[in-house]
């Protein structure tokens, strides 16, 4: 028997498809991101997500705060060319570097009245990890080094964050990028796993 009280995915995905445009399908598209990522099982949510994603093929790109965004991205050479070539995959690895950057920088107050897992600071997050997470999923060339990897990040970021920043020493580091998976700490693994799934809709192979 149905437990009717469990989320129904099917049904809110074809709710979602049957609406006109991706900016009304969006509330619809959350609830289920929202269900998946309290349930720790992002990597079917992805799937599902990708569903109403390829059903408005003429949207604009939805990043992962919900914005649309029709704004050309252009991305440095240690960028791999089959994301930096990518119009789509190019914003969506933007809104991922982005939402990773608000992660780290939630005021503490509002993240101790958050409601969302999303919500919460990520203190413990550091540039490094996601330069590791990066070279490890072939997204950044594999002989990146930090200044060119913190210029693309600044790059990707803007205004956020100050010129030649992101490559100093405090803000992490640096030799988690090469450290062998069985000498990292119970906690970097935990924030490694962390950051990786954020990558998933990029890294995921497509449909």
């Amino acid at each position: 028997m149905i437990n009717i009280r469990l989320i129904p995915v099917d049904f809110i995905v074809e709710r979602a498809k049957a609406l006109k445009t991706a900016a009304e399908a969006l509330p619809l598209r959350q609830l289920i991101a929202d269900w998946f990522a309290s349930n720790h099982n992002e990597a079917e949510g992805y799937q599902v997500l990708n569903e109403i994603d390829r059903f408005f093929p003429s949207a604009r790109q939805i990043s992962l705060n919900g914005e649309a965004d029709s704004e050309p991205v252009v991305l440095p050479g240690c960028v791999l060319g089959r994301y930096r070539n990518n119009p789509t995959e190019a914003r969506m690895l933007t809104a991922i570097i982005h939402e990773i950057h608000r992660r780290m920088n939630i005021p503490i107050e509002d993240s101790r009245k958050a409601k969302r897992p999303e919500d919460v600071r990520q203190d413990s997050w550091t540039w490094p990890h996601v330069m590791r997470v990066m070279i490890r999923h072939d997204i950044i060339a594999g002989n990146t080094n930090k200044a060119t990897f913190g210029a693309m990040i600044e790059q990707v970021l803007g205004d956020k964050v100050k010129k030649n920043s992101i490559r100093r020493a405090n803000y992490g580091n640096y030799a988690i990028v090469e450290t062998y998976d069985f000498d990292l700490s119970v906690q970097d693994k935990d924030v490694i796993r962390e950051i990786t799934s954020l990558f998933l809709p990029l890294i995921m192979p497509k449909k």
